[in-house]
């Protein structure tokens, strides 16, 4: 009997998905502790929106898409992964579910996604 074994190409792309796998373990870790009580009014939106940033640059790098509609999807699929841990931290002391925090997050994967998205065509587009 012989098994099959994927290609280079097809290992490193799935290796790929490592990156949003860790940012993600760590915005849910993050969340799942008590907020700290002396943050300033509001400034936990600049911390959504950097995590969220980080996992949807890491989802674009990972699904190494440049389709549109792909790119609305991973932003979707995000966004979603947000109002999940908006949702989950209603359930931890201290913390709150907050629409406008689930915003921050959306925002951070349009931007995250984005970016990536548009580094990786102006690198193709000059080699």
């Amino acid at each position: 009997m012989s098994t099959a074994t994927a290609p280079a190409g097809a290992t490193r792309s799935r290796l790929r998905w490592l990156a949003p796998l860790f940012v993600m373990t760590c915005i849910l870790m993050a969340t799942s502790w008590p907020a700290p009580p002396d943050m300033p009014h509001n400034s936990d939106k600049v911390v959504h929106f950097s995590a969220y940033a980080s996992l949807g640059a890491a989802v674009g790098w990972a699904a190494e898409t440049r389709f549109f509609r792909r790119i609305l999807l991973w932003i979707g699929v995000v966004s979603l992964l947000g109002a999940a841990d908006e949702w989950h931290q209603q359930f931890i002391p201290s913390r709150s579910m907050d629409v406008r925090d689930w915003l921050a997050d959306t925002a951070g994967a349009v931007t995250g996604l984005s970016l990536v998205t548009a580094l990786t065509r102006r690198r193709e587009s000059v080699a």
